[in-house]
């Protein structure tokens, strides 16, 4: 592997997108029977959706970590997270995915959730929780997988 190949993959953006693209990609194939789009006749129209919503999730880490980022000044911030800063990280995702759910469900009604919706929002409650859990885990896994990098390391 190159040295520009390991430069990359040592970023905190590389990992933060990678680790939160995984595990929500897992997180959305379970919670998927849950919404109206996954009653599409093919896989492929499925496949789609979950991709698309796993993408999304992914930017709303990144940008989650830049605003993290910003305010401290440093991009290293991942490999000494702090519970304050693992919170901050963690609210904003989960403030981002609201206003978006609550837009995509109840205005531009691009999908619905049949259950387990959240009173007023009407955005789903799995939703919420997959945004105050994942979070800190893709930090950890990120923040793990940085520190076998020998220029990472504390």
């Amino acid at each position: 592997m190159s040295k520009r190949n390991i430069q990359i993959l040592a970023i905190p953006e590389t990992n933060l997108f990678l680790f939160a693209f995984l595990l929500n990609f897992i997180y959305e194939v379970w919670q998927a029977p849950y919404y109206e789009f996954y009653n599409r006749p093919s896989l492929a129209d499925k496949i789609y959706d979950l991709t698309h919503c796993t993408f999304g999730d992914g930017v709303i880490i990144l940008v989650s970590g830049w605003v993290v980022s910003a305010l401290v000044r440093s991009r290293d911030w991942v490999l000494h997270p702090t519970p304050k800063l693992t919170f901050l990280f963690t609210s904003i995702g989960l403030v981002i995915t609201l206003v978006i759910e609550t837009y995509r469900v109840n205005i531009s009604k691009t999908y619905g959730v049949p259950v387990l919706a959240v009173p007023i929002l009407g955005m789903s409650a799995l939703a919420v929780i997959q945004w105050i859990v994942l979070p800190p885990f893709i930090l950890y896994l990120a923040r793990r997988h940085m520190l076998g990098y020998p220029n990472n390391r504390d």
